[in-house]
């Protein structure tokens, strides 16, 4: 057991200087301009190597992308996931704690390389969220329930992207404050939801939308 950990700890380690020069040639170069013996060079790993672990580079872009998308499902997990406030704040607050990765995804037009991992990440967390979906696969949804799913965790990306497109000029807080306030605001109006004229509460809490902010 202690061999076997020995050698993921080895692998892991290798895989984290691979995808740091990774990063830090797409700091200075075009992505199309690197090639895999530089990102081996950067490393200071055989060629060989990388060639154990990956296929090409854009495989490897794709790993690191995926780290990003465990280390949110992760930090959603840590946060109150019973309010839509906490999981939004959480969520926001990892992107803007990555947003140097993202802007450098952004300028080498290489985004969808994180979109690509993102549905899969999602439904992830939708498992966590309930104890009866944890055995499930995406599959195992309804056609509804998947696209309603994916409805809204697309236009978290959207804001997400957005923000991070403007500088991250609000608060993860207050995004989780703008969700809370438009949930709100559509069970108070949709006429088909029964949840608030029976119990004079909405299915959530807390709020946390501010005074004054036209909500």
């Amino acid at each position: 057991m202690a061999q076997k950990l020995k050698i993921e700890k080895e692998a892991g380690q290798i895989e984290k200087w691979m995808m740091d020069a990774l990063l830090a040639l797409m700091e200075e170069k075009s992505y199309g301009d690197i090639r895999v013996k530089e990102i081996s060079d950067r490393a200071q790993l055989a060629r060989c190597t990388f060639y154990r672990y990956y296929n090409s580079k854009d495989e490897l872009l794709l790993r690191c992308c995926q780290v990003r998308a465990n280390q949110l499902a992760q930090r959603m997990r840590q946060e109150n996931y019973y309010t839509f406030f906490g999981v939004s704040t959480a969520y926001f607050s990892f992107f803007l704690e990555e947003q140097n990765f993202f802007a450098l995804l952004r300028r080498h037009d290489l985004l969808y390389f994180f979109v690509r991992c993102y549905d899969d990440l999602m439904f992830d967390v939708a498992r966590a969220v309930k104890r009866e979906n944890h055995e499930k696969c995406a599959v195992d949804f309804s056609q509804k329930a998947r696209f309603h799913f994916l409805y809204g965790m697309h236009g978290l990306w959207g804001m997400a992207d957005n923000w991070l497109r403007n500088g991250c000029q609000e608060t993860p807080e207050e995004l989780a404050q703008y969700i809370t306030a438009y949930l709100v605001e559509s069970f108070e109006t949709e006429p088909d939801c029964q949840y608030y004229a029976k119990h004079r509460k909405y299915p959530y809490e807390p709020c946390y939308i501010k005074p004054g902010d036209g909500f």
